[in-house]
């Protein structure tokens, strides 16, 4: 079954960038003979640690997208392990079942999307609803935000009433029933 994975690598800044990309391209044939393909490869390169690894302050991440077959991540794994540059590691499934040519395909009426300049909301009509959802969202969200607060005020009030007294509850109760009667 071929599912899509994300790996989260750390390097150490010691070993270089040799051998990263000796890593890396290790990396990508090892996604080939599972049957998969590296999807994107999102560099955030020189970062502080939370935390010492290795007796290391600084790291290199690199983020590697993929998808194969599900046998890969255990050997995946080995090999990180086995790979002296790589400090730390992390691996998580993105999608369960997924299916290449879908992706491709969608990818490609994206890539199509963004080249196209035909925009819809240039027309008219488009641009009249959209400013109407624009106003319609901003009412909405202004009426949450009084009756949050109106609630929030009522709310504090009956706190206020029952910290201070050392009257029960129930008393409280009849207290401001008696008052909107």
């Amino acid at each position: 079954m071929i599912r899509r994975y994300e790996t989260i690598l750390l390097f150490d800044i010691d070993s270089g960038e040799e051998a990263r990309n000796a890593f890396i391209s290790k990396s990508k044939s090892l996604f080939e003979q599972y049957k998969g393909e590296l999807l994107e490869q999102d560099e955030w390169g020189v970062r502080k640690l939370a935390y010492e690894v290795r007796k290391k302050t600084r790291g290199y991440y690199v983020r590697l997208e993929y998808f194969s077959e599900t046998e890969l991540v255990a050997e995946y794994e080995r090999i990180i392990r086995l790979e002296d540059s790589v400090m730390k590691y992390i691996t998580v499934m993105i999608d369960e079942s997924f299916d290449p040519d879908a992706y491709a395909t969608s990818q490609a009426q994206m890539a199509q999307a963004e080249e196209d300049p035909s925009d819809f909301s240039e027309s008219p009509d488009m641009q009249e609803s959209l400013e109407h959802d624009d106003i319609s969202e901003n009412t909405d969200m202004d009426t949450e935000s009084s009756d949050n607060s109106e609630t929030e005020d009522h709310d504090d009030s009956q706190m206020d009433i029952a910290a201070d007294s050392d009257v029960p509850d129930d008393t409280t109760i009849t207290e401001e029933s008696k008052k909107e009667e």
